[in-house]
């Protein structure tokens, strides 16, 4: 009631000369209640206790309500050309959302085509875009890397520029050898640091080992924990077939194991996939695991009543019409 009252207080006109047909109204209704009665037509009938009876007579209250709603319908027609506005203050708005880094290994193996005939990449892109789309409430970001590691995006809620960005990258576009897993999780942690939310997330996919850069991924992932940022690390690769020349036997084993122990330091988790299906569940599960609740501030607005205000009139006429044609009817 309170609110009403606040809203009532603040209503705006923007024509506010037709509520002087108000007055008018009402004076018109006063002067036909007391001068117009003695004029009024009729029919003479005896026996109105009998009527009663048989309850045929009309309580006046009713029989005075389609006049009423006539008189409504109109008054309401005079508000509505008013033009009146109703203001919405400002209110706390909850929405679930994280701020949310993806990070994207663009280094060349990702053009190996073993998932089930897509490019790595081409797979971990379709996963991550379907990713993006399906959490709105996010801002989220881009990092791509290789030897070197640069911020394609930050942190936005303009998913549909993300999106156009994540189909730009190609693997190659950094010009830097080798992958550089800790320097990638140092500029993400760097992004996301400053950040006010309460819930930081980076979500960093490869397909091999940390081979370059000046920072480890185990100090990296212990300098993201401390400035709370969780880490989902997704190894996409297979243990078995083709792999580039620099690489050894051993490099996917240790690379999953570097990325489960970043996973582990930071209070996050990790994945693996070696196809378009494990990787689009991977993503999935992550976006179970991280739902929380943000608060935000609903700015204010104004509410046009003009519509509503048509309604009224329109259904209080059509009442008045339906009343005085059957039960209530007037004769003459």
């Amino acid at each position: 009631m309170e609110r009403l009252m606040d809203i009532l207080a603040w209503l705006r006109f923007s024509d506010p000369w037709w509520l002087l047909l108000l007055p008018a109204m009402g004076g018109y209704v006063l002067f036909r209640w007391f001068f117009g009665r003695r004029q009024r037509p009729g029919v003479l009938f005896p026996g109105v206790a009998r009527l009663r009876r048989e309850m045929l007579a009309i309580n006046p209250i009713a029989g005075a309500l389609p006049a009423t709603l006539r008189w409504l319908a109109f008054a309401a027609g005079v508000l509505a050309l008013a033009g009146p506005r109703a203001p919405i203050p400002a209110s706390d708005l909850a929405a679930n959302g994280i701020d949310l880094m993806l990070a994207l290994d663009v280094s060349e193996s990702m053009r190996q085509r073993d998932f089930d005939g897509k490019s790595r990449f081409d797979a971990a892109r379709d996963a991550a875009r379907e990713f993006i789309d399906s959490r709105p409430s996010d801002r989220m970001g881009l990092l791509v890397f290789s030897g070197g590691s640069f911020t394609s995006c930050p942190l936005t809620l303009d998913h549909d520029l993300l999106d156009r960005l994540v189909d730009s990258i190609e693997p190659g576009i950094i010009r830097e050898p080798g992958t550089a897993i800790g320097m990638a999780v140092l500029t993400a942690t760097n992004r996301l640091k400053a950040s006010e939310s309460g819930e930081k997330v980076l979500v960093l996919l490869t397909d091999g080992e940390n081979n370059t850069g000046e920072v480890g991924p185990a100090t990296a992932a212990k300098l993201a924990s401390e400035n709370g940022i969780r880490i989902y690390t997704v190894f996409a690769g297979r243990s078995h077939g083709a792999l580039p020349a620099d690489s050894t036997a051993s490099a996917p084993r240790q690379g999953r194991a570097e990325l489960a122990e970043m996973a582990r330091l930071s209070g996050g988790r990790t994945f693996s996939a070696d196809d378009p299906v494990g990787l689009s569940r991977t993503f999935h599960d992550i976006d179970r695991l991280e739902k929380t609740r943000l608060t935000g501030r609903r700015q204010g607005s104004t509410a046009e009543l003009y519509p509503w205000l048509m309604l009224a009139a329109g259904l209080m006429l059509a009442a008045e019409m339906a009343l005085s044609s059957t039960r209530l009817m007037r004769i003459p």
